[in-house]
């Protein structure tokens, strides 16, 4: 059986791809390697934080998103900061979610009735949504372990 040249070229032209594809992937490796890595590293109680605040949009998301005069479906800790929330106001409060832009609006209630007795405007609304964030904040910073 003879080797022609053609094969020979063919072999030594795969073995020279091969080593010039190796000879890159190190110096890619060596340029990786040499780069300095970023690494942020935060301490336990920003972690915590963190979590607090991811926890508690959730939970306002999930206040403002429920059934309207529907408060029985809520949870312990949404029950609790609409609640404390609405003493501070002095009247009885209600949420309901804007689907389209996502904002909550509050509004009044009549306690014995269950009727709604008057919306309140985007300005105070965006203020009550603050405070409804800081009372849920507190109250999931308490309840974590």
């Amino acid at each position: 059986m003879a080797i022609t040249s053609f094969q020979v070229q063919n072999i030594l032209r795969t073995y020279a791809r091969q080593l010039s594809r190796g000879q890159r992937l190190a110096r890619n490796r060596a340029a990786t390697q040499s780069a300095p890595t970023d690494q942020v590293n935060i301490s336990i109680e920003a972690r915590r934080k963190q979590v607090i605040e991811k926890i508690t949009s959730e939970i306002v998301t999930n206040i403002g998103s429920r059934i309207p005069g529907l408060s029985q479906g809520m949870g312990a800790v949404e029950d609790q900061a609409l609640r404390q929330l609405s003493e501070e106001y002095g009247k009885q409060l209600d949420i309901h979610q804007d689907e389209s832009s996502g904002q909550l609006f509050f509004k009044v209630v009549d306690q014995e009735k269950g009727e709604v007795i008057e919306d309140l405007p985007a300005e105070e609304s965006n203020k009550l949504q603050e405070r409804l964030f800081t009372i849920t904040q507190k109250i999931v910073d308490q309840n974590m372990i």
